[in-house]
């Protein structure tokens, strides 16, 4: 299982990241995601985008510490930079892939990297979306372990129709085979009790939200 780290352009509350890039194999930044990846010291190894946002960049000659490729998108296209850093993911053999930012600020694009997951999660082994508050993963017919981590609460969301047969344990607001719909508030502000949660579906797209108070 390879890992990568696509880094967009917008990420909320960056002060509370903390990750180590030793633990991926690639790092990837969507357009102006070099700028974020430059504030936290992670090299990239990867930029692709259209460059609307920031300056083409430009590699230094010789420097071995800087990306190894880049990739220039037209400014008119039919998906977003993040969408095609995911493709570029997929398409370099990463399966197991952590997107940097992606929620907040303008909604379209939270929602359109909602939509990401859900055409990623089949086809990764492990998916998600993270800044500084948030961890969004999804979780379609199966078992999920969820390590409560720094998180307080837990969201539970049917996405697109009705999850049938949601099951959580560890947490303080069990289910048992529930059917989840896609109108109600009724799965946010779960709690892990424990150190992790077991999350189970056995039909539909559920979202998997742990979320902090700031």
């Amino acid at each position: 299982m390879s890992k990568a780290l696509v880094i967009t352009s917008y990420v909320e509350h960056i002060e509370n990241i903390s990750l180590n890039p030793d633990d991926f194999d690639a790092v990837i930044c969507a357009d102006a995601g070099l700028l974020i990846a430059e504030r936290l010291g992670i090299s990239p190894t990867h930029l692709i985008g259209d460059y609307d946002s920031m300056d083409i960049p430009q590699k230094a000659d010789g420097d071995s510490s800087v990306f190894d490729e880049l990739i220039m998108l037209p400014m008119e296209k039919d998906m977003t930079d993040t969408e095609a850093a995911l493709d570029l993911a997929m398409s370099e053999g990463f399966d197991d892939l952590t997107v940097l930012g992606g929620l907040g600020g303008r909604f379209d694009h939270t929602m359109g990297n909602i939509g990401m997951l859900a055409r990623f999660t089949p086809l990764t082994s492990s998916i998600c979306l993270l800044d500084g508050q948030n961890r969004v993963s999804m979780l379609e017919p199966g078992t999920m372990t969820v390590h409560r981590g720094p998180y307080k609460y837990l969201g539970l969301i049917a996405y697109g129709g009705l999850c049938r047969g949601v099951s959580a344990s560890g947490v303080k607001y069990p289910l048992d085979h529930f059917q989840l719909p896609n109108n109600t508030s009724l799965g946010v502000s779960n709690e892990i009790l424990g150190e992790y949660a077991e999350i189970s579906i056995e039909e539909g797209q559920l979202l998997v939200i742990q979320t902090m108070d700031l």
